[in-house]
């Protein structure tokens, strides 16, 4: 079998009647601002999430950090007094842990179908509206020359 070029071009298969090949694209854009809708939907839940759940975060992050400490001391010493040291502090992580996990609930449960959503526009809807329009997802292994200046600009103001 050839090998296929690492791009191809994109070209239109078929003659899209005007009237028609417009309806196609308002289509194709109300289908992406939906997508974007989702995507800015999920990031705010989360950041409410991120923001509500602080306090049991950190209790977790500090019960790590303290079963972190305690593996430590038990290679260091490996005696009985320090494994069971270790095995207090990750049970502790353990709970610690379910508490976040308690209190993230209704917010993943919000975000879950948001991703979902994301998810079947990236991988079927906008492809499939690419193709009724005549520009099939082709494999890009090497950024264009305006994606190339973009990202370099952004990565300037950083």
């Amino acid at each position: 079998m050839p090998k296929q070029p690492a791009q191809q071009s994109r070209t239109t298969t078929e003659v899209i009647p005007e009237v028609d090949r417009l309806a196609l694209l308002e289509g194709f854009v109300t289908l992406v601002s939906e997508r974007w809708g989702y995507h800015t939907a999920r990031r705010l839940i989360m950041k409410d999430a991120s923001e509500k759940t602080e306090k049991e975060r950190k209790a977790s992050t500090e019960a790590s950090k303290a079963f972190a400490e305690s593996i430590k001391t038990l290679r260091k010493t490996p005696i009985p007094a320090n494994a069971q040291l270790a095995d207090k502090k990750e049970e502790a992580l353990k709970d610690a842990r379910k508490v976040v996990k308690d209190a993230r609930a209704p917010f993943n449960e919000k975000v879950k179908p948001l991703a979902d959503g994301i998810k079947y526009c990236d991988s079927v809807a906008i492809p499939d509206s690419l193709k009724e329009l005549g520009h099939p997802v082709v494999p890009q292994f090497k950024l264009s020359e305006w994606a190339q200046k973009a990202v370099a600009q952004t990565k300037k103001k950083a």
